[in-house]
């Protein structure tokens, strides 16, 4: 596991940044340690690369677990964190929108139309039976990072078929949701 970390600025935020960043790197490895084959000779490598936006800081990592003598490897990984870079704290659900339950509902709904478009070749099974991988629940819009474009989602392998997969929900789409003190995230 590779990953960047910040450096500089206030040690308040930027201690309070590595700390979360270094628990996402340990969790990311020891999900696949965990769960890894223990017959089958294994590996795992991930990277966390940093992105900056004048009110974020955002890491994504992103990985593969591959078990050699397993059916349908190599297994690739996601995970994303976001970051006030004012402050420090993490941006959720719960508080970049003004209400969390009509968030992820708009992200659904939007999801719904966005990710078909976006993957006409649908994973086997077709669109249809992956509704619930869409439901507005936390868990299903786990990873996220914003864009100039928007909140751009990161679905991992397995939920939407094999392959992971990421979408862009444009901001002018969720902008009246957006809590005021996050409001400059959207520019």
């Amino acid at each position: 596991m590779r990953y960047e970390k910040i450096a500089g600025g206030d040690p308040a935020v930027t201690d309070a940044i590595n700390r979360i960043l270094d628990e996402e790197a340990d969790g990311h490895v020891w999900l696949y340690a965990a769960s890894a084959s223990k017959t089958s000779p294994w590996t795992f490598h991930a990277q966390g690369r940093l992105l900056f936006r004048p009110m974020t800081i955002s890491a994504l990592f992103t990985g593969q677990y591959h078990a050699t003598e397993l059916p349908n490897m190599p297994v690739d990984t996601v995970a994303t964190r976001v970051f006030d870079s004012r402050s420090g704290i993490q941006i959720v659900w719960a508080n970049l929108f003004r209400d969390e339950r009509a968030g992820l509902t708009r992200l659904s709904d939007l999801t719904k139309q966005i990710l078909p478009a976006s993957y006409p070749e649908p994973p086997l099974g077709g669109w249809a039976e992956y509704g619930p991988s869409m439901a507005p629940l936390k868990r299903n819009f786990r990873f996220w990072l914003p864009t100039d474009q928007g909140i751009e989602l990161h679905f991992p392998a397995g939920q939407f078929g094999r392959a992971p997969r990421a979408i862009t929900v444009p901001w002018s789409a969720v902008q009246d949701l957006i809590a005021p003190e996050f409001a400059a995230i959207t520019s």
